[in-house]
């Protein structure tokens, strides 16, 4: 039964698809309003403004697609650049704006403290970014996670070190040594404990070191790079934040600094449009996993998803000029995901609205990014479900080299070079 009643979404998605941009907007009727938290000022305020304009972006392609519940999709949108700020404008837009769904926030540091906001007036919180491994595990009825988690982040840096570097150096994967290096965050701590514990108990990765920052305060990496320098590792996994991840590569030259390969995880840091701005060509080669990018094979995704990753694509570099950036796809994913779950369910109203979130059964490739979706009974998308892509710095962008079967790109500088062979 529940399969016949995705079949049948899926149909009248695919119906509302084809119709003409005025003919889906004029059978909407009202609007629907949910509210939006993204970290617009503050440290985080680049990330969250891409965050926001995926969001945007999405939210003109679902309203020309038949809307929300055949409603007109609006936005409530609040500053958050801190957890503080994060708490009291949840319960601001849910109060004075009368929202019942708030989705947001982009980062692990502000996902917490909005969602428990949100449960407090049992109001329904999707979050589409955040990866904090605790974030679905604090027994909320309430909370919803579309992106992977932590633990998924660390499991895919892992699977790429095994299936596709350790190859490439000639090695075994209990031959690989390798170091770890992450600001101290829920973030980093989460996705690194899980690739610790994975690269030493499944593939006996020589582990060398691991270290912790606090990417807000960081001013120096040089006492950690001098030791990294002397360790010398095969691989550096990494986790970082957007300024300290600059300051980190930069410095990682000044000290010569060399691993022979260096793996990332997320949309901030080394997988931020921002790491390549600042440093050219010596940005070049590391990896890092995030949503696709240049040489993506949107033909490989199924007719659903091709559609719409298709239509998302050209609205950002309409809007942009660039190619879509992790943080316009994490968002738009997450979207497109509420959109499907809400026509479902025909409510918000909060039971039936679950019903609808368990009920979905959808395989890789039938979303935006090349997602699916299945979630289990905390609320989580399954990691399995939600594709993610290895994608290496190569002359001023990030482009998907992994894995091989979605895109047409390749990678260079495996192992890395000397910093003046990068070009």
């Amino acid at each position: 039964m529940q399969r016949r009643i995705l079949v049948a979404a899926v149909s009248v998605l695919a119906l509302l698809a084809t119709l003409p941009v005025a003919t889906a907007e004029a059978q909407l009727k009202g609007e629907y309003k949910i509210g939006v938290l993204e970290p617009l000022t503050g440290p985080l305020s680049s990330e969250g403004k891409r965050h926001l304009a995926g969001y945007e972006i999405m939210r003109d392609l679902i309203n020309a697609r038949g809307g929300v519940m055949g409603k007109k999709l609006v936005f409530a949108v609040a500053d958050i650049p801190n957890p503080t700020a994060a708490a009291s404008e949840a319960n601001r837009l849910i109060s004075r704006e009368g929202v019942k769904i708030l989705t947001g926030s982009f980062s692990s540091t502000l996902c917490g403290a909005a969602s428990e906001a949100a449960a407090r007036h049992n109001v329904i919180y999707w979050e589409s970014s955040c990866v904090d491994p605790r974030f679905t595990r604090r027994g909320l009825k309430t909370t919803f996670r579309t992106e992977i988690d932590g633990i998924g982040f660390g499991w895919y840096q892992v699977e790429f070190a095994v299936k596709y570097v350790a190859p490439r150096l000639g090695k075994k994967p209990s031959e690989l040594r390798v170091a770890f290096l992450s600001e101290d965050s829920s973030y980093g701590q989460g996705a690194t404990e899980a690739a610790r514990e994975r690269a030493k108990k499944e593939f006996g990765m020589q582990e060398l070191a691991a270290e912790y920052y606090n990417f807000q305060t960081i001013n120096d990496f040089t006492p950690i790079l001098i030791k990294f320098k002397q360790l010398n590792p095969d691989i550096l996994f990494g986790i970082s934040r957007n300024n300290d991840s600059i300051l980190l590569w930069k410095q990682a030259k000044e000290q010569n600094f060399v691993p022979k390969a260096v793996i990332t995880a997320g949309a901030t840091g080394f997988g931020s449009p921002d790491f390549g701005k600042a440093l050219g060509n010596d940005a070049n080669g590391p990896f890092a996993l995030l949503e696709p990018g240049p040489g993506f094979k949107v033909e490989g995704l199924r007719p659903d998803g091709r559609e719409i990753e298709t239509a998302f694509r050209a609205a950002v570099q309409k809007a942009t000029g660039s190619y879509p950036l992790g943080g316009h796809q994490l968002a738009a994913g997450g979207l497109w995901l509420l959109k499907i779950v809400l026509d479902k369910a025909g409510t918000d109203e909060l039971d039936a609205f679950r019903k609808a979130v368990f009920a979905l059964d959808l395989p890789v490739g039938s979303l935006v990014n090349g997602w699916g979706a299945k979630f289990d009974e905390t609320g989580q998308n399954s990691n399995d479900r939600v594709q993610h892509y290895m994608l290496q710095w190569q002359n001023g962008a990030l482009v998907t080299v992994w894995p091989e079967e979605f895109t047409t790109n390749r990678t260079k500088w495996l192992p890395l070079p000397a910093w003046d062979k990068r070009k």
